[in-house]
This record gives structure tokens, sequence and C-alpha cells, in this order.
């Protein structure tokens, strides 16, 4: 059985984006020019409140721990004024951040989020389960926002066509000890 290291893969994925001619930038020494706005125009991520739906974000879920410990969900709205604020929670220091894939309907048993973590589905969708039987499917566009780290937590499990996640998890003395943390502290840095 052949062993590839980390390294190799991603030394295979450049050389298939070279060969893909999605890499433009042949020889190392080259550098890409600075990114600048358009004229009259910021970044995307600086975000002006229009009102209008984030394109980006269909759904966003909050997963905390209730005083009876058992995990709560609620769905945000994902329009201004909230979608500033969302927009600044995506804006966090990072304790760890993982890539990973489940078969269909691969998952784990009732568990706490470790750290508040950014659950953000890339492919096919992730099931969160509740203790009253309510599920949630969340699919590509919809992100969660899990700070159960007390209590009886939720299910996790893939959907039937599996499931490809970015989880990214922010440093443990976020999260709430009993309950959600004070939302004015989580929509901020």
């Amino acid at each position: 059985m052949t062993t590839h290291s980390k390294r190799d893969f991603l030394a295979g994925g450049g050389m298939l984006m070279a060969m893909m001619g999605l890499s433009h930038y042949a020889d190392a020494a080259e550098t890409p020019a600075a990114v600048k706005p358009l004229p009259g125009q910021g970044f995307p991520m600086e975000f002006k409140g229009t009102g209008d739906p984030m394109p980006w974000i269909k759904r966003v879920f909050h997963l905390y721990s209730g005083p009876d410990g058992l995990t709560r969900a609620e769905q945000l709205d994902v329009v201004e004024p909230r979608g500033q604020e969302i927009a600044t929670l995506l804006r966090r220091t990072a304790f760890r951040v993982t890539l990973g894939g489940s078969q269909p309907n691969a998952g784990f048993g009732f568990h706490v989020a470790n750290n508040p973590t950014l659950l953000i589905p890339l492919f096919g969708s992730m099931i969160i389960g509740l203790h009253d039987g309510t599920e949630y499917e969340l699919k590509h566009g919809d992100l969660a926002y899990a700070e159960d780290c007390t209590g009886e937590g939720h299910i996790s499990k893939s959907g039937p066509q599996g499931s490809f996640m970015v989880a990214v998890q922010l440093p443990k003395e976020g999260c709430p000890k009993v309950g959600s943390s004070d939302m004015s502290k989580v929509w901020s840095e």
C-alpha cells in the first residue's frame, strides 16, 4: 500500500491545476499584482446595509444549550440589520479549521461543541438532530453556529448523498457556561 503525505497531496493538486490551466503563475518567482477595488466600490467583505438578502448565505442556524441542558436551535434572519452582524461573525479568529467528508448517513450520536464552531456545508448535506426529534438539514448556502458547549448536545450525520464540510472552531473561551452567549459579543470581534 502506498502512503502519501499532505505535501504530496497538495503538490499533486497544484500540478492538476496547472494542467487544467487554472494556475497562471507557472514561475514561483512570478507574483500576482495587488488586488484593488473598482473605482467607487469596496471589496465584497465591506458590507454596507442594503436591506437585501446576502446572496451567498441562504440560512443561518444558531445552536446553544438551554437552561435544561438540551440544545436549542434558532434560524436567524439573513437580511439587514442581521446581515451586517452575520458578516461580522464570519470575520473571526479561528482556533482550528477542518475540512471533512462523510459517507451517506454516517455521523455522531449526541455530542456537544467542544469549541464554538461555524459549520459550512460545501457539498451534500449535514443533518443536525435535537432531543425533541427536530432535524435541520444544512446544505450549500447554509451556515450553523454551534455553541452548545454544555448539556446534552446534538446529533450530526451526513445526508443521503454524504457531505463535505468546513468546520471553523473558534477559541474555547467563547463557549457560554449555560445558554446562549451574549449575542452582542458573538456578533463583534
